[in-house]
């Protein structure tokens, strides 16, 4: 009855697919970072540094760091945004929750999809075949980034760094 033992690797395919959802929520979160009063900012720069630097170095590993961590810590951000919602409706200003709904959905999305993902590799508890072959990863990771992009990438345009890019004129 021995679960994923502690150098188990995961398939190529799903390392790029958790790779990539967490790479999209970390972008989302570090656009939405800019529109909060200070305290939130630097949580969602904390949040978003840490998915950031998870996903790359998930790309780079044969084995995610904090796999056995990583269905609770990937809600930690659904928490944080379930906290300022809550916060929002019984504030009497209304101004706790001032992020637009759809990036949020969005990173919550791409978290909640890294949360189950890897919820299942480690129920499943048996180590991954790795000799799959570049191809097979090559294109789960295109059709992982295709799939995060199309949502990531609207999901950006509404936050206030994708509208300052637009009507101000900056490049990001």
């Amino acid at each position: 009855m021995s679960r994923m033992s502690g150098t188990a690797p995961v398939a190529p395919a799903t390392r790029a697919f958790l790779a990539v959802a967490a790479l999209g929520a970390g972008l989302l979160h570090a656009a939405l970072a800019p529109g909060a009063p200070p305290v939130l900012l630097a949580v969602l720069l904390a949040i978003a540094a840490a998915e950031l630097g998870w996903a790359a170095a998930t790309l780079a590993r044969d084995r995610p760091p904090l796999l056995r961590l990583l269905p609770a810590l990937a809600l930690v951000p659904l928490g944080v945004w379930a906290a300022l919602a809550v916060a929002g409706a019984v504030a009497s200003s209304g101004s706790v929750l001032a992020f637009p709904f759809l990036p949020m959905a969005v990173a919550s999305l791409l978290d909640l999809a890294v949360a189950v993902v890897t919820a299942v590799v480690l129920r499943r508890g048996r180590a991954a075949r790795q000799d799959t072959g570049a191809l097979r990863f090559v294109i789960a990771l295109a059709l992982s980034a295709a799939a995060v992009c199309g949502l990531t990438i609207p999901a950006l345009g509404l936050t206030d760094a994708g509208i300052a890019a637009v009507e101000v004129g900056h490049h990001h």
